[in-house]
C-alpha cells in the first residue's frame, strides 16, 4: 500500500473522530416536513425527483402546513488532499483542513412567495462569503401547466448540473472553472440579478433569462454592463436535454497593443454550452460540451476560442453506496485533461464520507495523481 494511500485513510480516520459518530439531526426543510433526508436526497447533497419538485415549488409540499422549526441549517464539510499547495524548495504538500462551513436558511413566505440563502462561513479553508441570497415569486398558481417564477437577488448560475452546492466530487467541473486570457468570467461564480424561469420540462420545452451584473467579485474590475444567460430544457422520459448561452463583456483596463498602437482594450464574450442527463433505475449519466469565444481576451487584442467538456457516470451501488467517475476536458490558451473517480458512503441520514482520484498530466507531461477525501454532515 503507498504512503499516499495511507496517509489519506488516516485523515479520513481523524475526519470521523472530530465529526459525531452518528449525526441524528436533520436538515431544515425535512424537520418543516417530519421527513427524512432521503425523501429529498438519495446521498446529501444528491437530489431525488421529489427533491427537485419540491425546489421547484418553491420549498412547499401543497396542502402540507409546515412545522415551525428554527430557520437555520448548517453544513460542514472536513477535506484532506495528498496534493495541496506547493511547499518551498519541494513538490505538494498533503493538506487536511475544515473545508467548508455553511449556514443555510430558506422556505417559502407565503402561497407563492420563497426564499434561500446560502453563506460560506468558511470556503476552500478561509473566510468564506455568501453564494445564493434570493427571493422568488410564482406567478402562476400549483399545478399550472407552464409555471412561470421570477427571481432575483445572488444566484447560481442555471447549468445543467449545478456547479458548487450539489457537486459530489472533490474536484469542481473543469469547463465551469474556465477563463479565457484576462477575462475573470467564469460560470462557477454566483451572480447579482434577475432571472424568469417558464415552463415544465417534462411536458414542453422550458427556459429561463436572467438579466445580470456584469462584475466578478474579487477580480479588481469594475462592473461593466448588463450580462444575459439563456436557457432551454426538455426531457423525454429518462433523458433530459439542455442547452445555454452567455453573453457578456468586460473593461480589462490596462493598455493593449495591437500594430504597435496602444489602446484601451475590452471584451465582449459568449458562451454556449449543451448538455444531456440520462437516468434509470440506479444509474445516472451526465454529459456536457461547451464553446466560447473572446473578442479582445490579452494585452494584444486577440480573439480567442475556447472550448470542453466533462462526461460523468454515478451509479448507486446499494441504498447507501455510490459511485462518481468523471472525464474532463478543457481547451482555450492551454490544452487539459484529467480523471476523476471516487466512491461516496452514507454513514446516517445526513452524513457523507467521499474517497477520490484525481489523475491528470502535468506542464512536463507526467501523469500525476491526486488523492482526497471529505466528511460531509449537515444540522
Amino acid at each position: 500500500m503507498s504512503r499516499r494511500v495511507v496517509a489519506a485513510a488516516l485523515a479520513t480516520a481523524a475526519a470521523l473522530a472530530l465529526g459525531p459518530p452518528r449525526a441524528e439531526a436533520i436538515p431544515i426543510f425535512a424537520h418543516r416536513y417530519g421527513l427524512s433526508c432521503q425523501a429529498c436526497h438519495t446521498e446529501v447533497p444528491h437530489l431525488t425527483a421529489f427533491g427537485e419538485t419540491f425546489l421547484a415549488n418553491g420549498y412547499r409540499l401543497p396542502g402540507v402546513p409546515p412545522k415551525p422549526v428554527f430557520p437555520v441549517a448548517v453544513k460542514v464539510e472536513l477535506a484532506y488532499a495528498s496534493g495541496g499547495e506547493a511547499a518551498e524548495g519541494g513538490g505538494p504538500l498533503p493538506k487536511a483542513i475544515v473545508d467548508e462551513v455553511e449556514i443555510l436558511t430558506g422556505g417559502s413566505l407565503g402561497k407563492r412567495e420563497s426564499y434561500f440563502a446560502e453563506v460560506y462561513a468558511v470556503d476552500g479553508g478561509e473566510p468564506g462569503r455568501a453564494r445564493d441570497v434570493w427571493a422568488a415569486w410564482r406567478a402562476t398558481p400549483d399545478g399550472a401547466r407552464t409555471p412561470v417564477t421570477l427571481r432575483g437577488g445572488q444566484f447560481t448560475l442555471p447549468l445543467p448540473i449545478d456547479p458548487e452546492t450539489f457537486r459530489e466530487t472533490t474536484d469542481h467541473y473543469a469547463i465551469w472553472d474556465q477563463t479565457a486570457g484576462d477575462n475573470p468570467f467564469s460560470f462557477f461564480e454566483p451572480k447579482l440579478g434577475g432571472q424568469l424561469a417558464a415552463g415544465d420540462p417534462d411536458r414542453a420545452i422550458a427556459g429561463s433569462f436572467s438579466l445580470l451584473q456584469g462584475h466578478e467579485a474579487g477580480s479588481g474590475l469594475p462592473a461593466h454592463g448588463i450580462d444575459t444567460m439563456l436557457t432551454l430544457q426538455r426531457g423525454f422520459g429518462d433523458l433530459t436535454l439542455s442547452a445555454y448561452r452567455y453573453d457578456g463583456s468586460r473593461a480589462l483596463h490596462g493598455l493593449g497593443f495591437r500594430n504597435t498602437q496602444a489602446f484601451d482594450y475590452g471584451d465582449r464574450f459568449w458562451r454556449t454550452g449543451f448538455g444531456a442527463t440520462w437516468q434509470r433505475a440506479r444509474t445516472r449519466v451526465d454529459a456536457v460540451y461547451q464553446s466560447g469565444n473572446d473578442s479582445a481576451a490579452d494585452v494584444y487584442g486577440d480573439a480567442l476560442r475556447s472550448s470542453g467538456g466533462f462526461v460523468q457516470v454515478r451509479r448507486e451501488l446499494g441504498p447507501r453506496a455510490f459511485a462518481v467517475a468523471r472525464w474532463d476536458a478543457t481547451q482555450d490558451a492551454a490544452f487539459s485533461r484529467s480523471l476523476i473517480g471516487g466512491v461516496g458512503y452514507r454513514f446516517s441520514r445526513n452524513t457523507r464520507l467521499t474517497l477520490f482520484d484525481t489523475a491528470k498530466r502535468g506542464e512536463d507531461g507526467r501523469l500525476g495523481h491526486t488523492l482526497s477525501s471529505s466528511f460531509l454532515f449537515a444540522l
